[in-house]
């Protein structure tokens, strides 16, 4: 499979190759150019600087001999160097192989022109008259054939840049011919690639996208998408293909399962109903009977209403929410009916926020967390055990805390009554329902406020062995009923 990016790489690459190609192939032609002018531009400054220099020599010798003064002398001296290094740049920049007669001729009269400089301003300086005339007419003499000679070079010279420079406008053609073509078919190139790729990606994206619009629409029939490159496009259209046809065959599951739940819920309320512990039943009646039997009727009175509105609350419409201040007030019935049974080794505390207490909530919430604290907590204390209830609002949800200062319980205990999906206490024989009212585990509890909030509430348990329990409920403050299910949203309780 060749990838998109090594498509594109490649596609760079080359292009990239050939621009850089033609580029420095412009860039060295170019610069070849420029050197060639320039070196027939330093030639001519040269016989021109030559040409001009002579002259001040010679001028600067006359200078001399006529007003004998020593500014003169330095002036010839000072010209003299520097007609000696153009003198010097002959051999290089000037001569080739076409006027190397001439600049050789021409050369050897500024050394002659210079030996005549030189013996005449020997000889005036040892006043010999006739001698510095002879060598100065002379000076002039060289200094006029080094002008014609000069004049012949540059004449020479112009005539050769004359075929450069046509040579030089016919190349400055060449390369703009080059330079528009290169220009054409980088056009052509990356219009013909663009297609390519467009082709290959936009078109698949193109019938992922109409696949995708009808799956947003509930439509998940139709046929595979079918991409024949052999990139991403093609993994990313089987992987989309498969995911369809993985979609399809969850929804009949869930179809499937939805319809089993809906079955073994039914039987799950049933059974809820019908699981009134007779243990504790008989616990109850009997310490109403005793009740009856040491003390007045009032106390006793109380006592059977606080067990009839539980049982009446039990055996109530199961499948229907409640609100938190009923669950309160059942879980307060339930409190009471035990520090009836066990007197002064239980102490109930409660701190309830009032404003928290009108929010919907599954029903058997509490009643049946409170029954585990006080069965695996505390029923076991001889003395001074302690169950809290507390309510309150927390960061726009409400809490809900009981507490007990039992013998607590393991990691691995907690870790199984929250585990999703695991066996909870309905696998582990110290955590089953027994003495329970209602015969409902932790594990249900869990399950339901799940189902109930939509995975919005969350449940954890702090524990450790002879150190007490808390189990923490945090619940949204809002569930308002939308077709037929209940939604949970979040605010201000």
């Amino acid at each position: 499979m060749i990838r998109i990016r090594t498509k594109i790489m490649i596609f760079v690459t080359v292009l990239v190759l050939l621009v850089n190609g033609v580029t420095f192939y412009l860039y060295h032609s170019s610069q070849r150019t420029i050197d060639q002018y320039h070196d027939s531009f330093e030639r001519f400054i040269i016989l021109n600087q030559i040409s001009k220099q002579t002259t001040e020599v010679h001028e600067s010798i006359n200078a001399y001999v006529i007003e004998k003064s020593p500014r003169y002398l330095d002036d010839y001296h000072s010209l003299r160097d520097q007609l000696m290094n153009e003198k010097e740049k002959l051999i290089g920049k000037v001569e080739n192989k076409d006027n190397y007669p001439t600049v050789t001729n021409y050369y050897n009269m500024i050394e002659s022109f210079l030996e005549e400089c030189e013996r005449t301003i020997e000889a005036f300086q040892a006043e010999d008259l006739n001698q510095y005339s002879f060598h100065l007419n002379e000076a002039a003499k060289v200094s006029r054939f080094i002008q014609d000679t000069t004049l012949s070079l540059l004449n020479s010279e112009l005539t050769s840049y004359r075929a450069f420079y046509h040579a030089m406008e016919q190349k400055n053609l060449y390369l703009q011919a080059m330079g528009i073509s290169l220009f054409v078919t980088t056009i052509c190139l990356s219009l013909l690639t663009a297609l390519w790729f467009s082709r290959g990606i936009t078109r698949p994206i193109s019938l992922l996208s109409s696949s995708a619009r009808k799956i947003s629409k509930g439509d998940f029939s139709g046929d595979d998408v079918e991409v024949r490159t052999g990139d991403e496009m093609k993994l990313l259209a089987g992987t989309f293909n498969q995911m369809r046809r993985n979609i399809r065959e969850l929804i009949m599951e869930i179809k499937d399962q939805s319809e089993l739940d809906r079955l073994l819920k039914e039987m799950e309320l049933k059974s809820l109903q019908s699981q009134i512990n007779p243990h504790f039943l008989f616990n109850t009646l009997n310490t109403i009977s005793r009740m009856a039997y040491l003390e007045g009727s009032e106390k006793t009175s109380d006592l059977i209403s606080s067990v009839s509105a539980l049982l009446r609350y039990n055996l109530g419409n199961l499948d229907k929410p409640t609100t938190l201040r009923d669950e309160v007030r059942i879980v307060k019935e339930y409190f009471f009916i035990q520090q009836t049974r066990f007197g002064d080794r239980v102490i109930f505390k409660t701190d309830i926020d009032d404003t928290c207490l009108d929010i919907e909530i599954p029903i058997l919430t509490l009643q049946p967390i409170v029954e585990n604290a006080f069965i695996h907590g505390i029923e076991s204390c001889e003395s001074d055990a302690e169950i809290r209830l507390g309510v309150y609002s927390e960061n726009g949800r409400v809490i809900i805390e009981i507490q007990d200062n039992g013998v607590g319980m393991e990691e691995h205990v907690k870790e199984r009554l929250l585990k999703k999906g695991g066996k909870g206490e309905e696998g582990n024989p110290e955590l089953q329902s027994q003495g329970h009212s209602t015969g409902i585990g932790m594990k249900n509890v869990v399950k339901r406020l799940e189902l109930f909030y939509k995975n919005q509430s969350d449940i954890e348990i702090e524990s450790a062995v002879n150190q007490g329990t808390i189990v923490r409920i945090a619940i949204p403050c809002t569930v308002e009923k939308r077709g037929g299910q209940y939604v949970a949203y979040y605010g201000s309780g």
